[in-house]
C-alpha cells in the first residue's frame, strides 16, 4: 500500500492524458492514503482479503467509512480498537 502511494505520487502525466487521470489518480491517491493512516501500509495490492486478521479487516472497514465523506453522520464507536494492535 506504501509503495503504491508513492508510485501514484510520483506519477507524471503530460496534456490530455493528465487531464483525464487527474480525478482517478486523486481517488486512488486518497483511498491509498486513509490505508496508510490506519496503519495499513505494509498490506500488498496482491494479498487477498481472506488472509488478512481480523484487526486488519476492521481497519479498512474503518478507512473506508471515512474516506467516504458522508456530510451529517455520526459515528459511535464503541471498543473500536478491539482487535487492533497498540499504536
Amino acid at each position: 500500500i506504501g509503495h503504491a502511494m508513492t508510485f501514484f505520487q510520483n506519477m507524471k502525466l503530460s496534456g490530455q492524458r493528465a487531464k483525464i487521470a487527474e480525478k482517478v489518480l486523486k481517488e486512488i491517491g486518497d483511498r491509498l492514503k486513509f490505508l496508510v493512516n490506519v496503519g495499513l501500509n505494509y498490506l500488498s495490492l496482491s494479498r487477498s482479503a481472506e488472509t488478512l486478521s481480523g484487526g486488519e479487516a476492521q481497519r479498512i472497514r474503518l478507512a473506508s467509512q471515512i474516506g467516504a465523506g458522508l456530510v451529517g453522520v455520526m459515528y459511535v464507536l464503541d471498543e473500536p480498537s478491539i482487535g487492533l494492535h497498540q499504536r
